[in-house]
């Protein structure tokens, strides 16, 4: 064989082997085109999904920071209205008529554990009240129960508006009236707001 087909022979291997390693490298590319292009498709659908997931609990706080925030408006509209039934309670308690108030008084006095000669702290409005017989009206009463009936008054002026603190030689009774009605509110509150409101207060 002459040079110049020897020299031609290997030109034509060197073109297919060039167009091999060509196709080749190529279809390397091709094949690592598409396993990127895989690759990114699989991150943007977690990020979608991990984005869907986050939106949902977004979301969910969203609604419970809303119905959080509307309960706590619920129960301050409640506990408002509460107030103002104890406010009124109040203002009748101050407002009562005469007999009744005696007969209020009368109450507080007589069911408290009395020896019987203790003083009586009252308001400076209501002072001539005892004076004028509800003080002898009360002593009455209680010799009535065999109690020892003489009660006083004290000197001292009560720091309240309304109702009656008694002296005692251990122990004092706190019978003002804003007193009991805390006491009342305390021990009946809930019974009260589920009048106002409903079964669902709790």
């Amino acid at each position: 064989m002459s040079g110049d087909k020897i020299i031609q022979k290997i030109e034509e291997e060197a073109k297919q082997d060039a167009a091999a390693i060509g196709a080749a490298a190529q279809e390397k590319a091709r094949k690592e085109k598409e396993q990127i292009l895989a690759k990114a498709q699989e991150q943007v659908r977690e990020i979608q999904a991990k984005s869907q997931v986050d939106a949902k609990e977004a979301a969910g706080r969203l609604q419970l920071i809303a119905e959080l925030q509307s309960r706590k408006e619920n129960l301050a509209s409640k506990r408002k209205v509460l107030q103002e039934a104890f406010d009124r309670a109040a203002e009748q308690l101050e407002a009562l008529p005469q007999e009744q108030w005696e007969k209020l008084i009368g109450r507080i006095v007589l069911g408290s554990d009395l020896i019987g000669h203790e003083k009586l702290v009252v308001p400076a409005k209501d002072r001539p009240r005892y004076e004028q017989g509800l003080l002898a009206q009360l002593n009455k009463e209680l010799k009535d129960q065999g109690r020892e009936g003489s009660l006083t008054l004290s000197d001292r002026t009560a720091g309240f508006t309304d109702g009656v603190l008694i002296e005692g030689e251990t122990c004092d009774y706190d019978g003002s009236f804003a007193t009991l009605l805390e006491d009342v509110r305390t021990g009946e509150e809930y019974r009260v707001a589920e009048l106002l409101f409903g079964a669902e207060v709790k």
